[in-house]
């Protein structure tokens, strides 16, 4: 399939775009000079990225159609053997949170009541 052989080409356009920019930077030219080589060379990289792009899509796109095509059926399988399993446990968690729940509500309730009764204003809290 020569999968290995496009991280060669990514390696090596990235070492040409960096080995590039550092030789221009490095050259004694002029600003100017310099300024229009970059821009005329980014053109170049940016219009050599899209074809190995492209490239890429077009010798990957079978292949990912294929893996598709091969994983729906299993993903099928998959699905029916969970969803059974998922409904019991649902069924089975279902009156525990609602348990839970119930039991917040219950001991939010009472420190609700006890925050709304009178304080004793007799006893003294002074050491």
């Amino acid at each position: 399939m020569g999968s290995g052989n496009g991280g060669f080409t990514t390696g090596l356009l990235v070492g040409g775009i960096i080995g590039t920019a550092i030789g221009i930077l490095l050259a004694p030219k002029p600003g100017s000079e310099t300024r229009s080589e970059l821009f005329e060379r980014s053109e170049y990289i940016r219009d050599k990225a899209e074809e190995l792009s492209a490239a890429v899509k077009d010798a990957l796109g079978p292949t990912i159609d294929q893996l598709s095509e091969r994983i729906a059926p299993t993903l099928g399988v998959a699905k029916d053997k969970v969803s059974p399993v998922m409904e019991v446990v649902r069924e089975k968690v279902t009156p525990l949170v609602e348990q839970v729940n119930a039991r917040f509500a219950d001991a939010s309730d009472s420190l609700t009541d006890k925050s709304e009764q009178p304080r004793d204003r007799n006893t003294d809290n002074s050491a």
